[in-house]
C-alpha cells in the first residue's frame, strides 16, 4: 500500500473523497493513506506552532463504502463530527469508520482550547443501491416489529430532530420543555409519553432501554431513546422534514433544539 501523498488539489479517478484544511485540498484514492498532524512528514501540516498538537494526530484511509479515521496520537483523542448528528469520541490510537456520515469533519484541539477541524467529503462513495437518506438498519426487532401510537411517533419524531438536523454540540436530545413548546404540549405529559415508549421496548433488550441495565439512568430515557431510534432507523430526516410540514403538527418555532432545561 502506497503510504505517501494524497493527490494535492484533486484530479480525474474514482472513487475518491475530498479533503480540505485551510483553502488547500486533497484528494483521497484507494491504497493512499492521508495522514494530518504538525509533522514536517505529513500530508495535512497542522500549525507547527502549537505543540498541543500532536505531530502525527490522525490518517484518512479510503474503504470501499466509507473512509477509516485512525486516531495516530498516543496521548489525545479526536472528535468526528458529522455535517448532522451527534460527534464521535475516537480515543487514543483507536480508530472508527465514517459510516453512515458522507460529509464530517476531523476537530483537534489545540492549544488553550482552539478548534482546528479538516473537512471531508466522502459523498462521491455513495452505493448506487442505496437511497440516499434512507435507514441503515431496519426498526424490526429481533421478536417482532415496533408498533407506536401517532401520539407516541409524533414525540419520538421531536426528540430525535436535533440528532438529525443538528451538528456538534446542538445534536442532542429535545428536552421535555422543549418537546412540549414544538407539539404543544405539557411537559409532563411529554415525560410520561416517553416512559410509556421506554416500557414498550424494555422487552426487546433495547440497550439503555431495559429494567435491569445497570448503566441506564432510569429517570431521564431520552439519551438511550434517541440513540436507538436514530441508529435504527426508525426516525429518520425524512420524518423530521414530514413533521415540519404537517398542518396542526407542524412545529412553532423550528424543530426542537438542544436547550439544557427539561
Amino acid at each position: 500500500m502506497d503510504r505517501g501523498r494524497a493527490v494535492v488539489g484533486g484530479a480525474v479517478g474514482s472513487p475518491q473523497v475530498m479533503v480540505w484544511y485551510l483553502g488547500r485540498s486533497w484528494t483521497l484514492r484507494p491504497g493512499v493513506v492521508l495522514v494530518i498532524g504538525r509533522g514536517r512528514a505529513c500530508d495535512v501540516r497542522l500549525p507547527q506552532e502549537d505543540d498541543h498538537l500532536s505531530r502525527r494526530a490522525a490518517s484518512l484511509e479510503l474503504l470501499d463504502d466509507c473512509v477509516l479515521v485512525r486516531n495516530l496520537s498516543t496521548t489525545k483523542p479526536l472528535v468526528l463530527r458529522p455535517a448532522t448528528g451527534e460527534d464521535r469520541v475516537v480515543e487514543p490510537e483507536a480508530a472508527t469508520t465514517s459510516l453512515p456520515h458522507r460529509r464530517f469533519s476531523l476537530v483537534l484541539i489545540g492549544r488553550g482550547g482552539g478548534i482546528v477541524e479538516v473537512a471531508v467529503d466522502a459523498r462521491g462513495l455513495a452505493s448506487p443501491d442505496r437511497v440516499p437518506g434512507s435507514p441503515t438498519r431496519t426498526p424490526m426487532t429481533a421478536n417482532a416489529p415496533i408498533e407506536l401510537s401517532p401520539a407516541q411517533r409524533r414525540v419520538l419524531v421531536a426528540l430525535c430532530a436535533p440528532l438529525l438536523t443538528g451538528s456538534g454540540p446542538g445534536a442532542v436530545p429535545a428536552t421535555y420543555n422543549r418537546i412540549g413548546e414544538v407539539l404543544a404540549l405539557r411537559p409532563q405529559y411529554v415525560r410520561n409519553v416517553i416512559k410509556s415508549i421506554r416500557e414498550e421496548l424494555a422487552g426487546y433488550g433495547v440497550p439503555g432501554l431495559t429494567t435491569d441495565d445497570d448503566s441506564a439512568s432510569h429517570d431521564d430515557f431520552r439519551w438511550s431513546l434517541a440513540r436507538w431510534a436514530v441508529r435504527s432507523g426508525w426516525v429518520t430526516a425524512v420524518d423530521v422534514a414530514g413533521m415540519a410540514r404537517v398542518g396542526t403538527d407542524e412545529p412553532r418555532g423550528g424543530v426542537p433544539g438542544p436547550e439544557d432545561t427539561r
